[in-house]
């Protein structure tokens, strides 16, 4: 770490270098300030950015319109419509009326065609529901 005292830029304050050798402020505040005075902001209104600035007026909290509410209906409405109109058939979702329809014409039992009869003479079958393989 360097000894050597530096004089700030800003403030005219003499300082130990913290993380630089050559470092021209203090502080970041220090430097903050000297950008905007440098930027053509006056000093005065340099010391009232860095206070929180209060209105007078309280403020003011939306209220929920059933105008809004209307509004925003049509609109999701009026979104999913167009969304609808677009969309390919093939690409849209899966209803649960699609799921049941779907299952409706799947049969039960699927004969195995690459499965020899079993000693009995019975065909392999692979069962949906038991997810298992049965001689019929």
């Amino acid at each position: 770490m360097e000894s050597h005292h530096y004089t700030c830029h800003y403030c005219q304050k003499e300082f130990v270098p913290k993380r630089r050798k050559v470092q021209k402020f203090c502080s970041t505040s220090c430097r903050v300030r000297h950008h905007q005075t440098s930027k053509g902001l006056k000093a005065n209104q340099s010391q009232t950015l860095a206070q929180p600035i209060q209105d007078s007026k309280p403020m003011e909290v939306e209220r929920i319109s059933a105008a809004g509410i209307g509004n925003a209906a049509i609109g999701t409405t009026a979104a999913d419509f167009i969304k609808s109109l677009l969309t390919k058939e093939e690409n849209k979702t899966a209803t649960k009326a699609d799921m049941k329809r779907l299952e409706s014409k799947l049969k039960r039992y699927h004969k195995i065609n690459n499965m020899k009869p079993n000693a009995l003479g019975l065909y392999p079958y692979f069962d949906l529901q038991t997810e298992e393989v049965v001689f019929r």
